[in-house]
């Protein structure tokens, strides 16, 4: 709570500011607090959709995160996700998201169209904020693992051995992969 004061007393002192919105959201994700932290990202991606709207889509991503730690409203997170594609369709995280979703259910088909559709714009800018659970290499890995379930082993291998050699992976993702370069 003693990192909440300073964001809270300059949100009090500039309610527009777009930049004292995103960081009272900020710090209301990092203690936890979805429900204000949802609020104020939501804030934020209104004060600035038409002037940045790379921090308005990071805020819409933000805003589905924080529904899904809930796990209580399904559609809504799908929603989100889809808002943020239309936004800004030329962005890759909302496809990863879209995918891991489709795979979760075990639609695999529609996990490797979001994957495809997202790798098509995975060497864009870096978002201004980090959304937890997003690398690009993850794409890649969605598209491996669905693609194998779609009965494209040979895609699938290709792409799990050339992620088996990849810098930059985290621990245990690289052992599913590796896990996968196995059986595939």
């Amino acid at each position: 709570m003693k990192n909440l004061k300073e964001p809270l007393r300059n949100y009090i002192n500039d309610t527009l500011n777009p930049i004292t919105n995103m960081e009272l959201a900020l710090e209301y994700e990092k203690i936890g607090q979805g429900a204000a932290a949802l609020s104020f990202f939501l804030r934020t991606a209104e004060l600035v959709y038409e002037s940045n709207p790379l921090l308005a889509y990071t805020c819409i991503l933000k805003t589905w995160k924080q529904m899904s730690n809930t796990t209580r409203r399904p559609v809504w997170e799908i929603e989100q996700l889809f808002t943020a594609v239309t936004f800004l369709p030329s962005r890759a995280e909302a496809y990863y998201f879209l995918s891991r979703k489709a795979s979760d259910k075990d639609n695999h088909k529609e996990s490797y169209m979001y994957a495809c559709l997202g790798l098509q714009f995975i060497d864009k800018e870096s978002l201004p904020y980090e959304i937890d659970g997003y690398k690009p290499y993850k794409l890649h890995f969605q598209k491996a693992l669905s693609s194998w379930y779609c009965g494209q082993r040979e895609e699938s291998r290709k792409i799990f051995n050339m992620l088996s050699t990849q810098e930059g992976i985290e621990k245990e993702d690289m052992e599913l992969i590796k896990k996968n370069v196995l059986y595939v």
